[in-house]
């Protein structure tokens, strides 16, 4: 029985990736980690920060994840985390989770809204 859990969790324990997406001044750092829990099941965990290298603020920044099967380039699940205003040099972190299926495998891409 144990061998037959460690194989169904095997696509929710990958290697952490940690990506960079870049528009304008608007900078985004995030990790993604996999993960198991009873409730939820396999999930997706993004934390990072998002820095602005301008020399204006930038108002209303809306960052978009979108949990994509790496084997159908299909979107299984998307999230929407609201920055707000990030004024010039300034930080701000965030944290999002995204649903998974534990048999798969994926990949998060990230886009801005301002």
């Amino acid at each position: 029985m144990l061998v037959i859990t460690l194989v169904f969790l095997a696509g929710c324990t990958g290697t952490p990736a940690v990506r960079d997406y870049t528009e304008g001044a608007l900078h985004n750092h995030f990790e993604y980690n996999e993960g198991w829990s009873m409730g939820p099941g396999c999930y997706g965990r993004v934390t990072g920060y998002v820095y602005n290298t301008g020399s204006t603020p930038v108002d209303a920044v809306l960052l978009t994840f979108n949990l994509v099967n790496t084997g159908t380039g299909t979107i299984r699940d998307s999230r929407s985390v609201y920055v707000g205003s990030i004024g010039p040099g300034n930080t701000v972190n965030y944290e999002t989770v995204l649903d998974g299926e534990c048999t798969q495998q994926y990949r998060v891409d990230s886009s801005f809204w301002k």
